[in-house]
């Protein structure tokens, strides 16, 4: 495989077994699920050394009789990520890919806090999602899993215990949208006020997949990437398999593009995969197997959602269609 700009040829993986960031258990279940569908082998056969740290398991962080008035979880959920953002540290700051499989996307804040403390203000995000999930608005119905750029942008400025870790802050110049659609007011006048890039999927279908990325590389060009991808950026007729399901999403074919062009600019430093929740498919059933599914990654099984989330990764990872 070619030389990638920021890292060696090692990936530093583990999971984010976490579902306290919103209120639907099983997104807990998805590292384990992709581990089982056939990821590592995929990635072993893209050429990659795999260093897997297991799983941050979220239920052993539990905090009893403990009713927060900032967010659901709030102390659980600091300390996780906490957790998180030492484990994403200490693999890139080895030069390896770091790639967190979640797990709701609650885990984010700690993933990218990890990287800002390795890269600081160099770091660029692209983050993949049907929601912007920059929330701030504190009160103890609150999921967390809406919040997290809110926290790394610097908006929520309580202190929160179990936080008290968070000290690197995210320019809202370093990041870019990709497919948002489901967006409260709150955020709406943040993202204005701010002027944060996006790509909403009025701007895809009008650009078309290819300019958007074009113009994503261009800004972000000779920077480190991470991105933060959300499977509920996809059309649910591609991936039903999440708790918070908003029509008229990316296509299957465009978010393989996003990611192989993420691939092709030897930039990516890491990769968060969120919202995958297996009790969440239509059907518990094996995804259909295609003719060229198992194209250099070798054969892998799971529901609809875990299949694409694998076939996913792998495009992150430098997964092409010819060359």
């Amino acid at each position: 495989m070619n030389q990638w700009k920021f890292i060696r040829n090692s990936i530093g993986l583990f999971g984010s077994a976490v579902h306290e960031g919103q209120t639907k258990t099983g997104t807990e279940l998805a590292p384990r699920a992709l581990r089982e569908g056939g990821l590592i082998s995929a990635l072993y056969n893209l050429g990659w050394e795999i260093n897997d740290m297991g799983d941050i398991q979220g239920k052993n962080y539990k905090i009893n009789n403990v009713k927060s008035k900032f967010f659901k979880n709030s102390q659980q959920l600091g300390i996780i990520n906490g957790e998180i953002s030492k484990r994403a540290f200490d693999i890139v700051s080895k030069q390896k890919f770091m790639l967190n499989i979640g797990g709701d996307h609650s885990v984010a804040c700690g993933s990218i806090h990890g990287l800002l403390e390795h890269y600081g203000d160099e770091l660029r995000v692209v983050w993949v999602d049907a929601h912007a999930d920059c929330n701030y608005q504190l009160d103890s119905n609150r999921n967390y899993h809406g919040m997290p750029l809110g926290h790394l942008y610097g908006a929520i400025t309580e202190q929160i215990k179990g936080f008290e870790w968070l000290r690197h802050r995210l320019d809202t110049k370093n990041i870019i949208y990709v497919g948002i659609r489901d967006i409260d007011p709150m955020e709406r006048e943040f993202i204005k006020d701010n002027k944060i890039v996006y790509y909403g999927m009025d701007e895809i279908i009008e650009l078309g997949i290819g300019q958007v990325m074009t113009r994503i590389l261009k800004q972000f060009e000779g920077k480190p990437i991470h991105v933060s991808f959300d499977v509920d950026s996809i059309d649910p007729e591609f991936a039903h398999g999440t708790g918070t399901l908003v029509d008229g999403g990316i296509t299957s074919r465009e978010v393989h593009y996003i990611l192989r062009k993420l691939a092709a600019s030897r930039q990516l430093v890491g990769m968060d995969l969120v919202e995958i929740n297996p009790q969440l498919e239509k059907t518990p059933e094996l995804r259909e197997e295609f003719f060229g599914d198992f194209q250099q990654i070798g054969r892998i099984q799971g529901t609809q959602t875990v299949a694409l989330g694998i076939e996913l990764i792998a495009s992150a990872l430098g997964r092409t269609l010819v060359l």
